[in-house]
């Protein structure tokens, strides 16, 4: 699979460039929630320009970006009369910068007015720019809205439903700082699968047929419609088993169900890795160190790979903190045999 060598100087954004792959791979809009500063629009040209190669002036050209406001225009986003080729050469010609980018954000999305969104809408949905009897067709790759939050008043509205990945852009922690003041460069290896491999990948049908009713009232059947091959993409884009990647994709498509879909799918796998910590002592008890190592490794591989899905956070830190516990018991133990 192709990775996409992304070099930043932004801190502890790998979650946003791996949304903004998995937008490119699946060609579905991206909504980014945030604060402004958190990074949003630097992700994008950052993950804009590792495509180009870093080279300025192909990033430049491939992307576009435009803050919304009460007074944006539509022009702004359907194009401009090229005046220089209606004086010279008699020709009407628009202008549409947003037509030929391969990326596009637009920033402040919830400010834009109805005909702006009307506009937005036939770009996200069509793939087009309508000026009457023509269309211009749009080359968009990655196409993202970004805003603080979306207006308590909007959530029904239906615009909001043309993004269907939305990611929730938090700030730096407080201990990520020194990180920041150092300057340095992040190199960053994001999977950038193809549609023959997200069309390859195996989703158990039972799995996903739970998670669509588990979300239905919340999403719209469009939106539906696209869960079983977003689940592939992210299964290969986040490396996740099946229940991982139903989780993720609850997580970007419906928080607001990760619990309930987290008691249906969940239960056996956080079982499963209590029963491997339950089982450390028992294997250090036996005095085989090579099997311990494995083991150990085996049950750290599990957390890493649950600890990605947001809403498992507490959960992780309470099987570590179990871990830890057994570990300690086991060296007491030790020390009590070496004392005796």
């Amino acid at each position: 699979m192709t990775t996409r060598k992304i070099r930043t100087k932004l801190v502890g954004k790998e979650e946003i460039f791996k949304v903004l792959a998995l937008g490119e791979v699946t060609k579905l809009p991206v909504l980014l929630l945030g604060d402004p500063g958190v990074g949003k629009t630097q992700s994008l040209i950052d993950f804009a320009a590792a495509k180009y190669n870093y080279v300025k002036a192909d990033v430049k050209e491939k992307t576009f970006i435009i803050e919304l406001d009460e007074g944006t225009k539509t022009s702004e986003i359907k194009g401009r009369v090229n005046m220089k080729n209606l004086l010279e050469n008699k020709e009407y010609t628009l202008d549409a910068p947003i037509a030929d980018a391969e990326f596009v954000l637009i920033n402040e999305v919830d400010k834009g007015t109805s005909g702006v969104r009307n506009t937005l809408l036939s770009v996200m949905r069509e793939k087009a720019l309508f000026y009457g009897n023509e269309i211009k067709k749009c080359k968009w790759q990655v196409f993202a809205g970004s805003c603080n939050v979306i207006p308590t008043d909007e959530l029904e509205n239906p615009f909001w439903d043309r993004f269907v990945l939305t990611s929730k852009v938090d700030r730096v922690g407080a201990d990520n700082f020194t990180k920041i003041w150092k300057n340095n460069t992040i190199v960053l290896d994001i999977p950038i699968p193809t549609k023959e491999e997200i069309d390859n990948v195996k989703v158990s049908d039972k799995g996903i047929n739970k998670f669509i009713k588990v979300v239905y009232d919340s999403v719209s059947d469009r939106t539906a419609s696209y869960l079983k091959n977003l689940t592939k993409a992210v299964k290969l884009v986040y490396d996740l088993d099946d229940i991982g990647s139903l989780m993720k994709c609850c997580e970007l498509i419906a928080p607001s169900k990760l619990s309930n879909l987290s008691s249906k799918l969940e239960t056996k796998r956080e079982n499963a890795i209590k029963t491997k910590i339950d089982g450390i002592e028992g294997v250090l008890a036996g005095n085989n160190s090579s099997y311990s190592q494995v083991y150990l490794k085996q049950v750290v591989d599990d957390l890493e790979e649950i600890s990605k899905i947001k809403t498992y956070s507490n959960q992780v830190s309470d099987l570590v903190t179990s871990i830890v516990n057994k570990l300690d018991d086991a060296i007491c133990d030790d020390l009590d045999v070496i004392k005796n």
